[in-house]
């Protein structure tokens, strides 16, 4: 892999591009890391009431669809967004992943997994008494997003 830097004091903001023969796991890889590194914690405008909300993406707990909003779970507190699931998996980061098809949770705040073979798994949160439940068809992904997370010996 050749790496160029071009100095270039008439840009108004930092560009990165990536040129590459064909899209492999390890340039998606540098993409997400270097998505990761942006400058400023990344932030969601949600509402508890009529009050508007930032929440911090890292403080997301997990998300789930509740009629026509968004329920966003944090470990205190539940606001609301009026947003498609789908929009907001799109955007949100890798440590996010759907678990059903109305839940998203944060991998980053997984305590357990309590695995059920005929039903949803519970889904348990360090710092947190909530939970959320991975169907059937979404637990095996999940298992191996944490797999990877895992510290290998």
């Amino acid at each position: 892999m050749k790496i160029n830097i071009d100095v270039d004091d008439s840009l108004q903001q930092d560009e990165i591009t990536i040129h590459c023969r064909e899209l492999t796991d390890e340039i998606l890889e540098l993409q997400r890391l270097l998505s990761k590194r942006q400058a400023g914690p990344q932030r969601i405008s949600a509402y508890i009431d009529d009050t508007e909300y930032y929440v911090d993406v890292k403080s997301i707990v997990f998300l789930e669809s509740d009629g026509n909003y968004i329920a966003i779970h944090t470990a205190k507190s539940i606001y609301r967004i009026r947003q498609k699931l789908y929009e907001l998996e799109a955007i949100l980061p890798r440590d996010f992943i759907r678990v059903s098809k109305s839940t998203i949770v944060n991998t980053d705040l997984i305590s357990s997994i309590k695995k059920n073979i005929t039903g949803a798994s519970e889904i348990s949160f360090r710092n947190c008494t909530k939970q959320a439940y991975a169907s059937r068809n979404y637990i095996k992904a999940l298992i191996e997003i944490m797999d990877e997370k895992r510290l290998k010996r």
